[in-house]
C-alpha cells in the first residue's frame, strides 16, 4: 500500500453501485438491472443496464438480481486484474479476498444480506441470494446502503428528465 492507496495489485478493491427498476418494463412487466463498477480511484470500468431474465415478484427480488448480476461481473473484472498484475503483494489471507464493495439502495435487499433477516420468494432468485449471501457472510464481499439520490446506476435503469440526465452524466464525471 503506498500513501493509503493500493497499488495495482491483483487485491485492489473495486466498487459497484448496482440497481434494478422492479416491472419497469411495460409490455412484460421485467425488471431492469443496471450497475457501474468504479476502481480504487473512483474511475469508470464497467457499466451496464440489461433487462432481466427472470421475473421478479417484488422489489427486493428484483434487486437481489441486480445485486447479483453486478457482483458476478465485478468477480470476473477481479479474476482479470488478478491476470493482468498477478498476485498481490498482500498477505495469503488477503491474497484470495475479492475486495468487492457493493452500493444498493434498496433497504430490504441490503439488510437481508447482511443480516439473513428475510428470503426471497422464488426460487430462482434464492440461489442467488445464498450465493450473495454466502459471499457476504466470508467477508468477500461486503454490501452497504446508499441512499437513492447518489446511486450512480439509477441513471441506467430509469428514464430520467433532463435535469436528472444531467446530474447523472456528473456523477459519471461527464458532461454534455
Amino acid at each position: 500500500m503506498i500513501g493509503g492507496v493500493r497499488s495495482h495489485s491483483s487485491n485492489a478493491p473495486i466498487f459497484i453501485y448496482g440497481d434494478a427498476d422492479f416491472a419497469g418494463e411495460g409490455d412484460s412487466m421485467q425488471s431492469t438491472s443496471g450497475f457501474v463498477v468504479l476502481d480504487q480511484y473512483g474511475t469508470i470500468v464497467h457499466w451496464r443496464s440489461q433487462r432481466q431474465k427472470t421475473m421478479a415478484k417484488s422489489t427486493a427480488d428484483a434487486e437481489f438480481n441486480a445485486t447479483a448480476f453486478a457482483v458476478e461481473k465485478a468477480i470476473w473484472l477481479q479474476k482479470l486484474q488478478e491476470g493482468l498484475y498477478g498476485r498481490g503483494n498482500g498477505s495469503e489471507e488477503e491474497e484470495g479476498r475479492l475486495l468487492v464493495s457493493v452500493f444498493n439502495d434498496n433497504q430490504a435487499c441490503t439488510a437481508s444480506l447482511t443480516n439473513g433477516q428475510s428470503k426471497p420468494s422464488a426460487r430462482h432468485v434464492s440461489v442467488k441470494y445464498f450465493w450473495l449471501r454466502e459471499l457476504v457472510s466470508d467477508g468477500d464481499v461486503d454490501i452497504s446502503y446508499v441512499e437513492t439520490d447518489p446511486m450512480i446506476a439509477a441513471g441506467l435503469i430509469k428514464g430520467s428528465e433532463r435535469a436528472n440526465y444531467k446530474n447523472f452524466l456528473t456523477m459519471l464525471s461527464l458532461s454534455i
